[in-house]
Formats: C-alpha cells, sequence, structure tokens
C-alpha cells in the first residue's frame, strides 16, 4: 500500500500573527517613546514653570521685606523677579523658550483658567508691592496694607500651588494611563510572541515529524531503487545467459545437423550408391533373362536414384556443403537460386567481394537470417521480385533484403508470435548488432543488419 506522504507547511494566519506581533512591539516603542516625549516636552517644562513662578515671587517677596527693613537697598531686583515670573507664567498660556528649555502652551481650558487667574494674582502683588515700596512709612507691620500684601501673597502661592499640583496631577494620570495602555500593550505582545512561538513550535515538531517521515520515505524509495536495479541486473543476467543458451542449442543444432548431414551423405550415400552399381553388374548379367525380371532391376535401379537425390536433399537442408566449402557468398547464391527455382520469386543479387575472413559461426548465423528472411518472404510478403544487397566493410557487415510485397504490419514486429522475426533478433542480438524492419501498404519490406565485425565476439 503506497502511503501518501504531507509536506507540512507554514499557514498564512500564522504570519498574520507574527505580523500582529511586530506590529504591536512596533506600536508598544512607538506609543513609549511619544509619551517620554510628552513627558520631557510638555509637563516637566510647565510643572518647572510653575515652580520658577512661584520661587521667583518669592524672592520678590523677600527683597520687598529687606527694602523695608533697611537690609536692601535695590528695588530693581524685585521687578526682575517679578519680570521672570510673569515671562514663564505667559510661556504656560502662549509658550517660550530660554536657552535650550523650551515650554509648550497648556491645551487643557480649565488649566489655561487658573494660570491666567494665576497672572491676575501676580498682577496684583506687584501693585501691592510698588505701593508699599513707595510708603514705606505706612506699610509696617501690621498696616493695613501689609496685612492686604500678605493676603495676596498667600493667595498668589496658594494659587501657584494649586497650578504646580494641578500639572502635577494630569502628569500623574498620564503617566497612569501610559503604564496602563504600556502594560497593556506589553501583555497582548507577550500573548502574541506565546501564541507565536508555541505555533511555530508545534509547526516545527510537524515538520521535524514530517521530514522523518520523509526521510524514511526516501530511504524506502532508494531501498526499493536498489531492489529494482538489483532485480533489473538479475533479469538482464538472466536474459544473457537465456541468450547464451540459445545460442549454445543452435550451435549444437548446427553441429548435430552437419554430424547428421555428415553420415547421411556419406554412409547411407555410400551404401546406396554401392547398391546402384551392384545392380547395374546385375542387370548387365542377367542380360539373358525375361524381360519382366529386366524391368523390375530398372524399377529397383530408378528407386535407389531417387532414395540418392533425398540424401542429398536432406543433407544440403540440414548443412549446405557449399558453406563450409565455398563460404557464405557462394552460399547465399546457391540458396538465392534455389529459393527462386522453388518459389518462382526472382532474386537480384549485389554481393560484394571481400577478403576479410568470417568466423565460421558468424557465417552460419547469417545464413540462417537470410534462409529465414526468404522464409517469411515466401509466406507473408505476396512479392514477385527480392533485392538482396550484402557488404563487408573492415568494421561493419551490411546485409540488406528488400521485397516489393505488401508490406509489413509494424505491429507484428513486438508480436510473441512472430517466431521468425525474434529468431533473426536473438541471433543478431548475439553478435551485438542491430537490425531495422519498415515497410509500407504496397511498397514492400526491407530487412537491414548491421553487425561489427572488430568487436563481434558472442556475448
Amino acid at each position: 500500500m503506497k502511503k501518501r506522504l504531507n509536506i507540512i507547511f507554514i499557514p498564512g494566519w500564522t504570519y498574520l500573527l507574527i505580523a500582529l506581533l511586530g506590529l504591536f512591539i512596533a506600536g508598544t516603542l512607538v506609543y513609549s517613546y511619544d509619551k517620554a516625549v510628552r513627558m520631557n516636552t510638555i509637563y516637566a517644562p510647565l510643572i518647572n514653570a510653575s515652580v520658577e513662578v512661584e520661587l521667583n515671587v518669592t524672592m520678590a517677596h523677600l527683597l520687598v521685606e529687606e527694602i523695608l527693613n533697611g537690609d536692601h537697598f535695590e528695588e530693581a531686583q524685585v521687578w526682575e523677579n517679578y519680570s521672570r515670573a510673569e515671562w514663564y507664567i505667559q510661556a504656560m498660556l502662549k509658550g517660550g523658550q530660554k536657552g535650550e528649555d523650551v515650554i509648550l502652551p497648556l491645551e487643557d481650558d480649565q488649566m489655561r483658567l487658573i494660570v491666567q487667574d494665576l497672572n491676575k494674582r501676580l498682577h496684583e502683588f506687584q501693585n501691592i508691592s510698588k505701593e508699599r515700596l513707595e510708603k514705606k512709612n505706612e506699610s509696617g507691620p501690621g498696616s493695613e496694607i501689609d496685612q492686604k500684601y500678605n493676603r495676596i501673597f498667600s493667595g498668589f502661592l496658594k494659587e501657584a500651588k494649586i497650578v504646580k499640583q494641578t500639572l502635577q496631577h494630569v502628569m500623574t494620570l498620564d503617566l497612569q494611563r501610559f503604564r496602563l495602555t504600556h502594560l497593556v500593550l506589553v501583555v497582548t505582545s507577550i500573548f502574541l510572541a506565546l501564541a507565536v512561538g508555541i505555533t511555530l513550535y508545534r509547526l516545527e515538531k510537524l515538520r521535524a515529524k514530517d521530514f522523518q517521515n520523509l526521510k524514511v520515505t526516501f530511504e524506502n524509495l532508494e531501498n526499493e531503487m536498489e531492489e529494482r536495479l538489483r532485480v533489473f541486473q538479475e533479469l538482464e543476467s538472466s536474459q544473457l545467459q537465456l541468450r547464451k543458451l540459445s545460442h549454445s542449442l543452435q550451435s549444437i543444432r548446427e553441429d548435430e545437423k552437419t554430424r547428421i548431414a555428415r553420415e547421411v551423405h556419406d554412409e547411407l550415400g555410400q551404401m546406396l550408391t554401392g547398391l546402384k552399381m551392384e545392380l547395374s553388374c546385375f542387370e548387365k548379367d542377367l542380360q539373358s533373362q525375361p524381360d519382366c525380371l529386366h524391368e523390375k532391376i530398372q524399377s529397383m535401379g530408378g528407386l535407389v536414384d531417387t532414395t540418392i537425390n533425398s540424401v542429398r536433399r536432406i543433407a544440403t537442408e540440414l548443412r549446405p556443403q557449399i558453406l563450409d566449402v565455398c563460404g557464405l557468398l557462394d552460399a547465399i547464391t546457391w540458396q538465392a537460386q534455389d529459393y527462386q527455382k522453388r518459389t518462382g520469386i526472382k532474386c537480384k543479387l549485389n554481393l560484394e567481394e571481400s577478403e576479410i575472413k568470417l568466423d565460421k559461426k558468424l557465417s552460419t548465423s547469417l545464413f540462417r537470417i537470410f534462409q529465414e528472411a526468404l522464409t517469411n518472404v515466401a509466406r507473408h510478403a505476396k512479392a514477385t521480385e527480392i533485392d538482396i544487397d550484402f557488404r563487408c566493410e573492415p568494421e561493419k557487415l551490411l546485409l540488406t533484403i528488400h521485397d516489393n510485397g505488401i508490406g509489413i504490419d509494424l505491429q507484428k514486429l513486438h508480436n510473441s508470435d512472430s517466431l521468425g522475426i525474434l529468431g533473426i533478433r536473438e541471433r543478431i542480438n548475439f553478435w551485438k548488432g542491430k537490425f531495422t524492419i519498415s515497410g509500407k501498404p504496397k511498397l514492400g519490406t526491407t530487412l537491414k543488419i548491421h553487425i561489427p565485425l572488430k568487436r563481434y565476439e558472442p556475448i
């Protein structure tokens, strides 16, 4: 049973999950950076500004008290502190820059109203300070101006602290929201990271298992290929052995035919020839006998002649002596002439003489191939003429047989019932040769045989 192998691929939603994880991490970093910038660029400068306002107004208050007590005589420093305090208040409302410190204006309307009230308080405090400095003799401790001055200063400090505390409270709330949001983003990123990690781990386990199955499958396939190769080699070796056996059987059969033909020709032929000679002598001795006896002897002599011709014919069919005595070309010529007499099919020969001496077994194989080809033409081709071309070159031997018959059906070439073609193929394959059979309806059939001579040692 074939085992189906499924390769595990990473699904698309995993890539989407990884992308979401990347977006969350990037969003967390951007959000954290934005909040850090917001803390540094908005709240910190505003809180510092509120502290500066409170500090400068307090310094101005102390300078006013020192001037009234006669410990300080420069009123300009008082107004400089007021001026710095006013600048920081205006920077909180409209924005401003002093050195490297950049103060962005407040965006919250409620905060802006509180700072505007603080600015009014600053102006009131400036006016009362100016009035107190102008009326030094009337603004001593416990005086009406001193009480008003202390009341306005206390109110200013209270509102300045409210501004600072409100900014700190807003910054704290914003920071809490930032931390909560940052925590949510971090937890979500961790969850997504865990989900991605678990998913990739499971996919990796599945892929590892699948690759292990793939490895086993490849090993099984490799073993199967090796087994098939071994079977193929065994089959090829078996075919080679069968081919050698076939050739050995053919050689044994040819040798047996040669032996039988020799015995039939030599022993039986000689005996019949001797009998013929004795009958001739007996006929001469019986000249004086009656005619009936003479006719009987003549009949016996004719029977002996017929037997001698049959013996010669059988011996020739078993093993033509001309093949052993005169060679392959003369044997082909004799076979073509005899074939033409028996079938009436005209044979045109084009045989090139060659000084190359062929192996006896190769000559026998070619002669049998030639006989089988002629037999197939007589049985199936319905031809009236055969062209036979034979060439023996230094490196190859070429034999071409063409008839003008009805043509051959190419599907029959591989038919197991075509024993004649199978025999031709096996004889040619034994000598490492090649052959082709081509034919068209009503145009005849052509058999081409090519056998190399430099390496025609049998397989």
